[in-house]
């Protein structure tokens, strides 16, 4: 038996094949719809050599389905060492952790080559365990130098501590998580990572925290720290979360130092509440007003590609709207600026783009463009494919529910995938593909206004840049050419143009392999000028390059290729303030 995938629905089905060349039979597709005495009619062909097949009456194309990869971690040995230097032991006792939660926690030293020293040095080891079992060791040495075990699974630091429990504290590292255990609050877990945008090692443990009714954030008081609170409150969900204020301190640790144990513990009771809606509490605000009061406004994310990022940065939070005459590459530049805001930036991807369905077509063309290569055997290896399958399975999902396209499943599906993938940008491609329900009496300009607000809200709420696609009115000519569509073109109201962050319009010139990318609108001037960007289409693999590029200078590389270190797998990590040697 093997599996195969239809090219017209994306469905896998079992089939046994019998022979290395053609194998005839039922189709698996459509032959139990088929009329009576024509089900058992094999009309569906499989060639086994070159692993690909049709149906003969619904046309439905089959190739091999691709296997999904499970992840596979490395488990480090348990050296079952519980004996810290006194240098180490002298460093924790500074920092008032006692004795008896270092061995609580198996925390204890060791010699480990460290590759930011180059070097063998004597480290301290915090191991991270779940049900017991060591999955993972981050080693802290001098100078501020971390790793964890190379190829091991990254999770929460003490995270059974919370497998039992109603309520739980999130801390950015593990001293602040040792402060908490140190004033007898176990429930408490540290990220492994420090203050990264990248929470991947919450989506598998996403529903850990369902039944945990009130969650603690006590991240750093910095511009990191703010930051990961942020996303943290994006993914739990602002009615479960609360905040923990560590005054003039910068974290738990530092709070414990300055203010004592007691301190520390009554900093739970003094947590306070997000407002979910209505009035906003300005106290709320202070840290992030301060954070911008001192840094400044900030320019959005780019893509590194100066023909883009001089004219337009993005920021989540944010609705765009483009536009275009169909078939001018809309999605194409779409797919595009996301590949490399995936790359660069981390960002999570969801669409739902009915238009590039089924999603075996839309998924060759990402491949294409994160390979740099065309989408075909001949030019592509299988490496390569599945290199680039595997990573856009763990960064890009994709909402079609078949039986009720309307407007708020779509953003139901998009909430799921916020807490339970993290995605950072909602792709609607198009909105004429929604099923729309107007309420009565409702004209059809009321309805595109309460649309729009509702994606704006949505794109605020969850943290989420949110993409709509939409098409214009026929346009008319000028000198044979189309007219250039605007957003006011777009049908239905000028509302398109009116609310939107972000305002965009492809246009093609197919004879000349022109596509002008005019940005008609950016509402916030640390984002963007507007513009127009005028560039070529690399019909090897989907990208956009200068105008005046030569092909053979085009950008044909491999994003996804990244240098391997050997043994380990370095971090950046604030939550140590002082080296311990």
């Amino acid at each position: 038996m093997i599996k195969i995938i239809s090219t017209t629905t994306n469905r896998i089905y079992e089939i046994e094949v019998r022979n290395a060349g053609e194998n005839y039979m039922r189709c698996p597709e459509c032959s139990a719809d088929r009329k009576r005495g024509n089900q058992k009619k094999k009309c569906f062909s499989w060639n086994d050599n070159e692993k690909k097949g049709k149906c003969h009456n619904c046309e439905a194309s089959f190739f091999l389905a691709p296997e999904k990869k499970e992840k596979k971690y490395f488990v480090p040995e348990w050296k079952n060492i519980t004996k810290l230097t006194d240098k180490a032991v002298k460093w924790f006792t500074g920092r008032m952790i006692s004795q008896a939660t270092l061995n609580e926690m198996r925390i204890y030293s060791d010699s480990e080559f460290m590759p930011q020293l180059e070097k063998n040095v004597e480290v301290m080891c915090f191991p991270y365990f779940n049900e017991n079992k060591l999955v993972n060791i981050k080693f802290r040495g001098p100078e501020k130098s971390f790793k964890f075990v190379k190829d091991a699974e990254l999770i929460l630091y003490n995270i059974d501590s919370i497998k039992a429990t109603n309520e739980a504290i999130i801390v950015e590292g593990e001293m602040d998580a040792l402060s908490f255990i140190t004033c007898g609050i176990k429930n408490v877990v540290s990220v492994p990572n420090g203050a990264q945008k990248n929470l991947e090692y919450l989506d598998d443990y996403i529903e850990l925290f369902d039944g945990i009714e009130k969650i603690y954030l006590a991240t750093d008081n910095d511009t990191p720290g703010l930051a990961l609170r942020s996303e943290l409150i994006r993914r739990f969900g602002v009615e479960k979360c609360l905040l923990i204020n560590f005054k003039d301190c910068k974290d738990a640790n530092e709070y414990l130092i300055k203010y004592g144990g007691l301190a520390l513990q009554d900093s739970i009771k003094d947590a306070v509440e997000i407002p979910v809606s209505g009035i906003v509490n300005l106290n709320m605000e202070y840290d992030s007003t301060l954070a911008l009061f001192m840094n400044g406004m900030e320019r959005g994310m780019g893509i590194n590609d100066n023909l883009f990022d001089n004219i337009i940065t993005w920021e989540t939070g944010r609705l765009a709207v483009i536009t275009g005459i169909p078939s001018h590459g809309k999605s194409e530049v779409v797919d595009f600026i996301l590949t490399k805001l995936n790359v660069i930036h981390k960002l999570k991807v969801a669409y739902f783009s009915p238009e590039n369905y089924p999603v075996s077509y839309h998924l060759s063309k990402l491949i294409s463009k994160f390979i740099g290569k065309e989408f075909k055997r001949d030019f592509m290896t299988k490496d390569e494919f599945d290199a680039a399958y595997d990573y856009i399975t763990d960064n890009f999902f994709f909402i079609f529910p078949e039986d009720d396209m309307t407007f708020e499943t779509i953003l139901e599906k998009a909430k799921y995938l916020v807490k339970k993938r993290g995605i950072k940008v909602l792709v609607i491609d198009p909105y004429n593909k929604i099923e729309h329900l107007r309420q009565r009496n409702e004209t059809e300009t009321e309805y595109i206004s309460r649309f729009l607000d509702k994606l704006t809200m949505f794109a605020r709420q969850y943290d989420v840049l949110v993409i709509l696609v939409a098409h214009p009115r026929k346009m008319g000519k000028e000198n044979g050419r189309h007219e250039v569509p605007s957003l006011y073109d777009i049908n239905g109201s000028a509302n398109f143009y009116n609310k939107c962050d972000f305002g965009i319009s492809v246009y093609r010139m197919f004879n000349e392999n022109e596509t002008h990318i005019h940005i008609q609108k950016v509402k916030f001037k640390h984002l963007g000028d507007g513009g127009t960007i005028q560039c070529r289409y690399n019909y090897r693999n989907g990208r956009y390059e200068p105008l005046d590029s030569d092909v053979n200078s085009w950008d044909n590389s491999n994003y996804l290729e990244v240098k391997q270190k050997d043994y380990f797998e370095t971090i950046k990590d604030n939550s140590f303030d002082e080296p311990p040697y």
